[in-house]
């Protein structure tokens, strides 16, 4: 009876945010938002058009402060940060809601993000980036803590990587960081916005991405030898205490009509901790369709025993609803891009529907009530917005929140109150 009254109060209480002239959430959040500007002259210039290929456009961060009875409180600031477009969309929320932290790294994937100049980076060495604690280098393998409560959101903290860290993510116990690089993971905390670094391990080589199951003592990885020669796989991983130790390599079941292949590896688990959902392809957009392939991570030896067929061109990031029934897969093409809207309340997830989205989109989150769904978009400079009805039904809301070129990663959180 308690729970039918609090959906009945939810539901009144949308309905009452719906009637504002802007966007509202349920509760204070705070969005964080990257921009790489390295996508305007990937992406924005004509081959038809000589372009000397200089990095013009600098690299920056958005923070969009939402809740229920005021317009989004949104600043974009640039030049104090680099961070990359290659790699997962997804990086880092202090537990409080008080820090957003991101990273930067060298690699480029493969030729078609790697025909950019660099002025700044010219004939200097990675060994004497580190001594220069003022200039922001494109092509140098670090991490930013930017202060999300403060209005001028600078940054406090920041330090250089020996490895490339390609993201990086919360702990579920609201203390601990992990970095992901080539050839290790780091494990951090911070302590008054500062970072401090609490163990490196070793593992196999792999480039790709990660995310942290639920229970704490477990990570998901989809890694590759050689991003655009070698299929991506997913493998699997143990946290002991701060070190990560390498598992095994998730075998995809005989029963599986599906298979590993290049540039893959954007993958996220579910919030209950069952499945893992992995991108068997992200890139390459104008060939022909990919799948999602699902791990099962109830077993002792996880494996990938499920498969969503044909769902996108390139699939590139995941959102699962607070519900346990919804979730939606972004899937890029040549120009616009589309949402793949998809059940998962049954054992063989299937997709329900499909809808517009801006291009390139990168980052998606589902506010912690599961009332709204952000979708960040690098070519069109904005973060889109959908309306949930119901338990299945996404509705895009004609507003959106403007942010800086290029978006390359969005992470959510709590907003912070000093006072």
């Amino acid at each position: 009876m308690k729970y039918i009254f609090y959906l009945i109060s939810l539901f009144a209480l949308a309905q009452e945010n719906n009637s504002h002239p802007y966007i509202t959430t349920l509760s204070p959040i705070t969005l964080f938002s990257t921009q790489d500007g390295e996508t305007e002259g990937i992406w924005s210039f004509s081959k038809v058009s000589p372009y000397d290929f200089k990095l013009l456009a600098e690299d920056s961060f958005t923070v969009i402060h939402l809740g229920e009875d005021h317009p989004p409180i949104v600043k974009t600031v640039y030049g104090t940060i680099a961070t990359s477009i290659v790699g997962t969309p997804s990086m880092a929320v202090s537990s409080d809601g008080h820090y957003g932290l991101t990273t930067n790294h060298i690699w480029r994937g493969f030729d078609f993000f790697d025909k950019l100049e660099y002025p700044l980076d010219e004939k200097i060495s990675l060994e004497q980036k580190k001594k220069d604690k003022n200039t922001i280098y494109q092509l140098s393998n670090m991490i930013f803590v930017v202060d999300l409560e403060d209005p001028e959101h600078t940054v406090v903290d920041k330090i250089h990587m020996d490895d490339v860290p390609v993201h990086i993510l919360s702990h579920p116990d609201g203390k601990r960081f992990f970095v992901l690089g080539h050839e290790s993971f780091s494990t951090f905390t911070l302590k008054n916005g500062k970072l401090v670094k609490l163990a490196k391990s070793k593992i196999p080589f792999g480039q790709g991405c990660f995310w942290i199951h639920p229970n704490g003592k477990n990570i998901l990885a989809s890694r590759s030898k050689n991003w655009k020669t070698k299929e991506t796989i997913a493998e699997w991983f143990e946290i002991k205490e701060d070190k990560v130790i390498f598992k095994h390599q998730l075998e995809i079941d005989s029963s599986v009509d599906s298979n590993y292949q290049i540039m893959g590896g954007i993958l996220r688990i579910t919030p209950d901790g069952k499945r893992g959902f992995i991108s068997q392809r992200t890139f390459d957009n104008g060939i022909n369709f990919a799948d999602i392939l699902i791990a099962d991570l109830t077993l002792k030896k996880p494996k990938i025993t499920g498969v969503i067929k044909q769902v996108g061109d390139g699939i590139e990031s995941f959102a699962f609803h607070p519900n346990g029934k919804l979730a939606v897969a972004t899937c890029l093409e040549k120009t616009k891009n589309s949402l793949a809207v998809i059940d998962i309340s049954s054992e063989k997830p299937k997709i329900l529907y499909y809808l517009d989205a801006a291009g390139g989109s990168q980052g998606i989150e589902f506010s912690p009530e599961g009332d709204k769904l952000f979708l960040g978009s690098p070519a069109h400079g904005r973060i889109e917005v959908y309306d949930v009805k119901g338990d299945f039904e996404l509705v895009k809301n004609q507003k959106f929140i403007k942010i800086g070129y290029g978006h390359n990663s969005l992470s959510i959180g709590s907003r912070y109150f000093s006072n």
